[in-house]
């Protein structure tokens, strides 16, 4: 019986085996579809570099598996960079703001936003609260309902809608932030708090009135004369001494301080009062806008739970681990809207 022939290798001159000339290329690893942000950036337009718009890959499977274990959909507040796509620019994308809002309220009419409950990942410094009151209201009324996921920071309006969700998950080191109204002041080229000035008058006689009893304890014990005898002279003493930080304060600035702060205070209310009654609501929205010695204080879980008396839902290992991978990503991304393939 006559052999076969050995094949020769193409171009090369090498005998091979029979076998081996037939062998089937490795199969190319299949490569993952990018995945993007619906409203900011929005999908790749035709003819331009999709991954110039895409979720970082790592990011992406991040959403997708908070979604299985939190088996709801996923919308992204990440308002921590600014978007890489010009025409988003000179829009409040990095801020709670109009351009959010409209955002949102344009989905329900196009039925991009569900009629069930989500879960809202934030990552923001906060915006306006009345924009922020009119999206918390808007995910209760069309949703349902929300779940607020924070795996890094939600600061002043970002809180306050939080406090819109049915429920908070917190990463472990995730932040919230207080409710003062923060105001531009052209004079210091700086943002100030609305606490400033409405406290300054507290602070101002909370002085005057410890200046008038140390006074008193002093003259009566130095000079041993009566109460009433002394109480004119202290009281002479102490109004000429408060006087003239008295007369330095706008009356008119002071009440829109105080209106301001109270509008803060309002909208959390509101928003606290279905998962907490009024009183407790109340109080948690006084302390929020009160309690705190400036705006960028930092109010951790614990904090937030046994101080302020918010209720934290506890998360699994898993959503932890979940959250860390996307905090990794949050310090510079712009991600708003729905996770979509294209």
């Amino acid at each position: 019986m006559a052999k076969k022939k050995p094949t020769k290798a193409a171009g090369t001159g090498v005998v091979l085996p029979k076998k081996l000339s037939g062998a089937k290329k490795p199969a190319k690893p299949k490569v993952k579809p990018p995945l993007f942000a619906s409203m900011c950036p929005g999908t790749a337009p035709p003819g331009s570099n999709a991954h110039e718009y895409a979720l970082p890959e790592e990011y992406s499977d991040a959403c997708i598996r908070l979604e299985a274990l939190l088996k709801m959909p996923v919308w992204l507040l990440v308002q921590s960079g600014m978007p890489r796509d010009s025409s988003f620019r000179g829009r409040d994308w990095n801020m709670l703001g109009d351009a959010v809002c409209t955002e949102f309220l344009a989905a329900r009419h196009t039925g991009a936003l569900p009629k069930q409950p989500i879960a809202l990942v934030i990552d923001s410094n906060g915006g306006l609260a009345r924009q922020t009151f009119v999206l918390a209201s808007l995910l209760r009324h069309h949703c349902g309902g929300f779940v607020a996921v924070i795996p890094r920071r939600a600061k002043s309006a970002a809180t306050l809608l939080s406090l819109g969700a049915d429920r908070i998950i917190l990463n472990t080191h995730a932040e919230l932030g207080p409710l003062d109204v923060q105001l531009a002041d052209p004079e210091r080229e700086e943002y100030i708090s609305g606490l400033d000035e409405v406290q300054s008058l507290e602070r101002m006689h909370a002085f005057t009135m410890t200046a008038f009893d140390k006074m008193m304890l002093l003259l009566v014990d130095r000079s041993g004369k009566k109460t009433s005898t002394v109480m004119p002279i202290v009281s002479a003493f102490v109004s000429a001494l408060a006087r003239p930080m008295f007369e330095n304060i706008d009356v008119v600035r002071y009440t829109q301080m105080s209106r301001l702060l109270k509008v803060a205070e309002e909208y959390a209310k509101r928003l606290l009062v279905r998962n907490y009654g009024d009183a407790e609501a109340s109080r948690i929205a006084t302390m929020l806008v009160e309690n705190y010695p400036e705006h960028g204080f930092p109010i951790y879980r614990e904090e937030a739970e046994r101080t302020i008396g918010l209720k934290i839902a506890d998360a699994s290992s898993e959503i932890i681990e979940t959250l860390e991978v996307m905090a990794r990503y949050q310090s510079n991304l712009c991600a708003i809207g729905r996770v979509v393939k294209s």
